[in-house]
């Protein structure tokens, strides 16, 4: 699959915290935060952000353009952590 293929199949990263009692979630776009696709972080489980409440376990996935009502963040819900 051609990169720009596989940037418009992934669409939108959502970042969930897995902090026990945290319903943070923030949907990004990996295009703009990390460039070509071969860059983005892989889905399934990450220490790479870190979350308002301070946990910096979170799941990464990937939603198509349109992200379900559920997945919309506050604009400042995780930040990125090194």
């Amino acid at each position: 699959m051609a990169e720009s293929q596989m940037d418009m199949s992934r669409g939108r990263m959502v970042v969930r915290c897995l902090s026990p009692g945290c319903v943070h979630v923030a949907l990004m776009d990996a295009r703009t935060l990390f460039g070509p696709a071969r860059d983005w972080p892989t889905a399934g489980t990450s220490q790479r952000f870190r979350c308002v409440c301070g946990g910096r376990e979170s799941r990464i996935s990937y939603a198509g353009e349109s992200a379900p009502v559920e997945a919309q963040p506050k604009a400042d819900a995780i930040h990125l952590w090194g």
